[in-house]
């Protein structure tokens, strides 16, 4: 028996203590892993002291070890409380002042036990006895030791009924962990209780530090292989039952794991949700062939009608490995409401149709007036003598004025067309798209230089269609005369926040940069609507542009693609 319990002390204060360096090491002293390697270092040191205590012979040397076995006796349950309360996510209330007195009574009596040889207040007697060759002390408890074992278990029990309160849910997902939770908590206070109670294997040497190091064993490992702070699904009842979407973990086999609080009121299941197949219960619009539609392995939208009335979701599967890799074990369903989202999209679309149906009623109706305005001036030029030359300089003004109305009347369905937002932007390559825009355009002797390219989200139509009024801008203002421009550039902005395009002609003063944009602004003779029309496309995809000089002295469009940061 003596051997046999100084090989048990030993390998406990030896695994207890590197269990504890472990997780000491290991996690942050504000994580309840910490705390708990902190309660398995106590525990560690308890069963050292008992090792000294079974290789004692003399009463000194026994009460000596005893004394010192207290340090651990008073502490554990304050490092059990500690842990219990960072487990359950209540650790705030831990605040020093707490602490301080909280080991009131446990200085209290560390002092009795250190000082017992000289009173009876916390044993009545102390007598060495000998049992099969081995030395003992026996200690009956006087009032300081009761008061030790009240308050001790106090906090013990506290501790432990907070962790239990977490345990007790109806997650089958976790019942197995928490029930080795339940086995690993009961037995070192059974142990505890049944020392005071008398029952001893070796005399007068307490277990519960071996008992604890055993089932400590099996909690540090979930702790370990968990990377939580705790092993009991705090967070989950927390969190994962308070998603306002529905969410489903289910197997390979399409077995329900587990099932949030919105899951289960989703499918108004008559029976229990967990351990079901789901596919008995889905609606029928996330199914294919009796199993889960193909869809949900990237993402699929589903009407699903709840309450009587029809809402909109956005279904996705997603494996539970961590980047993209595939977990066996099981697979997450979860259900996005985007029934608003719909709603705002198809009034936009509304609004947007309408829009464009405005702008071609108006582009319509203003050609009639136009065209009687035009054939008026036209029988005039003809009516009037060659000798009334200033008569029709102002008749030539005035074809200029319908000209420019008319440009505008054309004009009008495509601004209201590339002002709507991009709705399903697709991947395009920017040195492709300028060089498409470019064979469209009559760009003359101007030279086109792709200078950087990478891959841009964006209606690739429209991308073009502003890369074509670029173009036509720079051939329209840059061309004529000696400072005209030679070479067009185009290439990425700085961290690749967008791209740029840029000629080397005569360049836009400062001073009009910032009207440049509006409608109906030009710098020469054109309409004043194609860099108009270019923002439209780039504010539709929720970028921006913007002029600045050119790096060889002309113009450049710099058009940001990320969002600034305000």
């Amino acid at each position: 028996m003596y051997v046999a319990g100084l090989v048990a002390y030993s390998g406990s204060a030896l695994v207890g203590g590197l269990l504890a360096v472990a997780l000491l090491v290991r996690y942050d002293r504000r994580k309840p892993a910490f705390a708990f390697g902190l309660f398995l270092l106590v525990i560690g040191f308890w069963a050292a002291a008992y090792v000294g205590y079974l290789a004692s012979s003399t009463e000194v040397w026994l009460l000596g070890f005893i004394q010192l076995s207290y340090l651990s006796v008073v502490t554990a349950p304050i490092v059990w409380f500690a842990f219990a309360l960072r487990y359950t996510d209540r650790g705030a209330w831990l605040s020093r002042r707490r602490l301080v007195l909280l080991s009131v009574v446990p200085a209290g009596v560390l002092a009795l036990v250190w000082t017992a040889g000289s009173h009876s207040y916390f044993y009545t007697e102390t007598v060495v006895r000998t049992v099969d060759g081995v030395s003992l002390l026996e200690t009956p408890p006087a009032i300081g030791h009761r008061i030790n074992v009240v308050y001790s278990y106090g906090l013990l029990l506290v501790g432990t009924g907070l962790i239990v309160g977490e345990t007790v849910t109806n997650n089958r997902l976790y019942r197995r962990q928490s029930l080795v939770l339940l086995a690993c908590l009961s037995a070192p206070w059974l142990a505890n209780g049944l020392f005071h109670l008398g029952v001893q294997p070796i005399p007068t040497a307490d277990l519960t530090p071996v008992v604890f190091v055993i089932t400590g064993i099996p909690l540090a490992v979930i702790v370990q292989r968990a990377e939580l702070a705790g092993f009991v699904p705090v967070a989950h009842e927390r969190v994962f039952h308070t998603l306002d979407d529905p969410v489903f973990v289910v197997t390979t086999s399409n077995r329900v794991l587990d099932a949030n609080r919105a899951a289960r009121e989703l499918v108004d299941a008559t029976g229990p949700v967990v351990e079901a197949d789901i596919t008995e219960f889905l609606p029928e619009a996330l199914l294919e062939d009796g199993a889960l539609h193909s869809g949900l392995d990237t993402a699929m939208e589903c009407a699903i009608e709840v309450d009587g009335t029809p809402r909109q979701y956005l279904g996705r599967l997603r494996g539970t490995g961590s980047r993209g890799e595939t977990d066996p074990r099981g697979r997450i369903l979860s259900l996005t409401d985007i029934t608003v989202q719909k709603r705002q999209q198809e009034s936009l679309e509304a609004k947007n149709e309408q829009l464009e149906r405005l702008a071609g009623v108006v582009s319509h109706d203003l050609s009639t007036p136009l065209a009687t305005a035009e054939g008026l001036v036209y029988l005039m030029k003809t009516d009037l003598d060659p000798s009334q030359s200033e008569i029709r300089r102002s008749l030539a003004d005035l074809d200029t004025v319908h000209g420019r109305l008319r440009e505008f009347a054309e004009g009008l369905p495509a601004l209201a067309r590339e002002s709507t937002d991009v709705e399903a932007p697709t991947d395009c390559d920017l040195e492709t798209t300028a060089r498409a825009a470019w064979n469209v355009v009559e760009t003359g002797d101007l030279r086109l230089v792709v200078e950087s390219t990478r891959t841009f989200q964006a209606d690739a139509n429209r991308l073009q269609q502003a890369f074509e009024n670029l173009f036509q801008n720079a051939v329209d203002h840059g061309v004529d005369g000696a400072d005209g421009a030679t070479t067009v550039r185009v290439g990425l902005l700085r961290a690749g926040s967008g791209f740029y395009l840029e000629d080397d002609g005569p360049g836009i003063p400062a001073a009009r940069r910032e009207d440049m944009l509006a409608f109906g602004v030009s710098t020469g003779s054109g309409s004043g609507y194609g860099l108009a029309i270019v923002r439209t496309i780039v504010e539709a995809h929720g970028w921006s542009l913007s002029l600045t000089d050119g790096s060889d002295g002309g113009v450049r469009f710099d058009v940001e693609t990320r969002p600034r940061t305000p």
